[in-house]
C-alpha cells in the first residue's frame, strides 16, 4: 500500500506560528524614605493639644453673659466656678445651662466654651402675664416686693419687682394656699396664662384678676364691672370671640351686669 506524503499545508514545519506579545514591564516604585521629622512634629501637635485639652489650665476662667441684669449676670458667674478647674475635654455645656437656670426667672439659657478658658452666655428671662400673692410659708420677710408670677408658658417662679408689674392679679384655689408652690402646677397654667394674655383684647385698661378654682374653672373678675364665668380651659377661643363681640358692640352695657357666664359659648348667659 502506498505511503501518504505529508502535503505542505500539514508539514509541522511549514506551520504558522503565532508571534507572542511582549508584555510590558512596571517599572519598580522607588520607596521613599519616611519623614521622621514630620511624623515627630505631628506627634508632638497632637501630644500638645490633648495635653491642653486635658489640663485645668483650659477651665472655665471668664464668661460673658448677654440677656440678663446685673445682678442676675454676678449670680451666672457664681453657679459656674465649678467649672474654672474642670478640663475643657471634661466640660458639659448641658450641664452649665441646667446650672444657669437654676434661677427659674430665666426661660432658656445657652452655653458655649472654648479651650482658651472662655465661655458666653445667652439668657432669656421669664415673661410675667400674671401676678399671685405669696402662698403660706413662701414670702420672703427681707424683700417686701417678693411676689409669684406666672409666665406666658405657664410656669410659676418668683420674682422681686412686684411694683412695677402692670399686669392682672392671679387668685389661685383655696386648696392651694395650704400646700408648697410645687403643687399647684397640677391645674391648668397654661390656660390661665392664654387667658391672662387675651384678656387684653377687650378689657384693655380696665382692672381686673383672673380667679381658678378647685374644679379647675378660670373666671375674670373685674374690679368695677362683672364677674366673667370663662369654664374650663376647652374652646377658649370661641368664648372669646363672644366677649370680644359683646365688649365692642354694647360695653357700657355689659359692664354694668354681675354675671356673665360664657362656659357654653353657644349660648352665652348675661345677668343683671
Amino acid at each position: 500500500m502506498p505511503s501518504r506524503k505529508p502535503t505542505k499545508s500539514n508539514t509541522p514545519s511549514t506551520r504558522r506560528k503565532t508571534p507572542r506579545k511582549r508584555v510590558a514591564s512596571k517599572p519598580k516604585r522607588s520607596r521613599r524614605p519616611l519623614n521622621w521629622v514630620g511624623f515627630l512634629w505631628i506627634l508632638a501637635i497632637v501630644n500638645l493639644g490633648l495635653g491642653l485639652g486635658f489640663s485645668s489650665a483650659t477651665g472655665l476662667k471668664s464668661v460673658s453673659v448677654s440677656g440678663a441684669t446685673p445682678g442676675e449676670i454676678k449670680a451666672i458667674e457664681k453657679r459656674l466656678q465649678p467649672w474654672a478647674t474642670i478640663p475643657w475635654t471634661r466640660q458639659s455645656v448641658e450641664a452649665m445651662e441646667t446650672a444657669v437656670l437654676a434661677d427659674n426667672r430665666l426661660a432658656n439659657a445657652t452655653v458655649t466654651t472654648n479651650i482658651f478658658g472662655r465661655g458666653s452666655v445667652s439668657v432669656v428671662p421669664r415673661k410675667p402675664v400674671a401676678r399671685i400673692n405669696p402662698l403660706k410659708g413662701e414670702k420672703d420677710e427681707a424683700v417686701p416686693d417678693d411676689a409669684i408670677y406666672l409666665d406666658s408658658e405657664g410656669v410659676l417662679y418668683r420674682d422681686y419687682w412686684a411694683s412695677e408689674f402692670a399686669g392682672p392679679d392671679f387668685e389661685v384655689p383655696e386648696a392651694a394656699k395650704s400646700i408648697q408652690l410645687a403643687v399647684i402646677p397640677g391645674w391648668p397654667l397654661l390656660a390661665v396664662a392664654n387667658v391672662a394674655v387675651k384678656s387684653h383684647s377687650f378689657l384693655g385698661e380696665l382692672p381686673y384678676k383672673v380667679v381658678l378654682d378647685e374644679r379647675s374653672v378660670i373666671s375674670l373678675q373685674l374690679v368695677e364691672g362683672p364677674l366673667i364665668i370663662l369654664g374650663t380651659e376647652s374652646d377658649l377661643n370661641e368664648k372669646f370671640s363672644v366677649l370680644e363681640r359683646a365688649f365692642r358692640d354694647e360695653k357700657d352695657k355689659v359692664l354694668k351686669y354681675k354675671l356673665i357666664n360664657v362656659s357654653a359659648y353657644e349660648r352665652p348667659v348675661f345677668s343683671p
